[in-house]
């Protein structure tokens, strides 16, 4: 099998490489056994993905998904994204695009990864490609699921790991009382929380989470979380935040706050950016 030492160097899921860069500034190291786990949640989560209801005619040939396989383990990094944009400026709806093409390029890479047709270095970079497109495709997604005007609902969570649930039902509790529909989820494990905010379908997710030390379970969460609801915008809180300003851009997430205050401030903005994107596209 193929030398895999120096994963990182393949830019696998983007953020794994900015948590890289951070902890190496304080003399500390990331796994590279932690790629492999991303890789492996990717596919994991877009193998739990149903077919599309498209109609027929309107769903990629088995040839075209085997090309974007090919594509997301080649050597050009722009292949992969760029047969997806061409298949949605053909018209091919983003469900289809999601659930057919995408999707099930993904189940194809991790089959050859299980037939040990594909390295684990390559896996990992084709992964991270899918959810890099998945990520880029995020307003076309929103677009299309917002059929009625949006409105100010978010589930809040903690991060699997934290012990307490206080802040976070606290903050719930703010925001409820300026007129926000939240759905609070404590205590649930990654798996059990992933798949329960997959059912729920929010547009914005709210998660809390204390020490450093959850880091790589926060963006492991996110990773899951843009895979099975790529049109969601995560916001990242708790006392994490003050103890590194830099937290959003580590674990992926679209925003951070550090008061109750900020985070309602930074969710209002959000219900006004979907309020335009819908009446751009009415």
């Amino acid at each position: 099998m193929p030398e895999e030492t120096s994963m990182f160097s393949f830019s696998p899921v983007s953020q794994l490489s900015r948590a890289h860069d951070h902890l190496a500034r304080q003399g500390k190291s990331l796994p590279d056994a932690a790629l492999r786990v991303l890789a492996r949640e990717v596919i994991l989560r877009v193998s739990r993905v149903g077919a599309a209801t498209s109609p027929q005619g309107c769903q990629p040939k088995t040839a075209e998904v085997e090309l974007l396989c090919d594509a997301l383990l080649s050597a050009d990094d722009t292949a992969a994204a760029d047969l997806v944009r061409t298949a949605r400026l053909d018209g091919m709806s983003a469900d289809a695009l999601y659930h057919d093409y995408i999707s099930e390029a993904a189940r194809r890479l991790g089959q050859r990864w299980d037939r040990d047709e594909a390295t684990a270095a390559q896996v990992i970079l084709g992964a991270g490609r899918v959810y890099a497109i998945l990520r880029d495709l995020r307003e076309v997604f929103l677009a299309e699921c917002l059929t009625a005007p949006p409105g100010a609902e978010a589930v809040f969570a903690n991060v699997p790991g934290e012990v307490h649930g206080i802040g976070t039902t606290i903050a719930a509790d703010s925001m409820r009382r300026n007129g926000w529909d939240i759905t609070l989820r404590l205590g649930l494990g990654h798996d059990a929380l992933v798949e329960e905010i997959a059912r729920l379908q929010p547009t914005m997710v709210g998660l809390s989470a204390s020490l450093p030390s959850v880091t790589f379970a926060t963006a492991r969460l996110i990773v899951a979380l843009r895979i099975r609801c790529p049109q969601i915008w995560v916001l990242i809180g708790g006392p994490i935040v003050g103890r590194d300003p830099d937290i959003a851009r580590i674990v992926d997430a679209d925003a951070a706050a550090s008061s109750i205050d900020e985070g309602a401030a930074l969710m209002a903005d959000h219900l006004a950016d979907m309020n335009r994107l819908r009446s751009e596209r009415a």
